[in-house]
């Protein structure tokens, strides 16, 4: 697919800032603990688009022009994926998506002079998810991202 010259170069300055490692649902799922908190680029099919009256307490607490959805891959493994934003994608299309892995019950460790601290910590929606800042949707030749709003416009 041929993007436009500034779309291609903020998505090469996106992925080159994220560095994502390229996984499959199954060793992400498998490896939790490892890819916590860390930049990750999985491919799958949507599986369903989750809507509000499917969702639990907790997720819709967090509501808030976001997309959710189950990506699914060929063997069967799934992982919830929060996109930031409302998203154009269809069940059953193929797409890669890049973005931060939140894991579900990590093991925490805090060192301290004495001892060590060991806490479990749980993911805001109850199970591991996928932040999404990168979705390209090879079935419709389409891709969307979160742009990075600049400092200036904060102050």
């Amino acid at each position: 697919m041929r993007l436009p010259a500034f779309v291609e170069k903020e998505l090469a300055k996106i992925s080159s800032e994220l560095s994502p490692v390229s996984l499959s649902i199954k060793e992400l799922i498998l490896h939790q603990q490892e890819y916590n908190r860390k930049a990750v680029s999985v491919e799958g099919y949507v599986q369903t688009v989750i809507s509000i009256d499917q969702t639990d307490e907790a997720t819709v607490a967090t509501w808030f022009l976001a997309t959710y959805f189950y990506l699914e891959s060929k063997s069967g493994d799934k992982i919830l994926v929060k996109y930031p934003a409302d998203l154009d994608i269809s069940v059953k299309d193929n797409v890669i998506v890049t973005g931060f892995f939140s894991a579900h019950a990590v093991n925490i460790e805090t060192k301290g002079f004495l001892r060590t601290k060991r806490k479990k910590v749980f993911s805001a929606l109850g199970e591991s998810f996928l932040t999404a800042l990168l979705v390209e949707n090879k079935t419709r030749q389409k891709v969307e991202y979160i742009r990075k709003v600049a400092q200036a416009f904060l102050d």
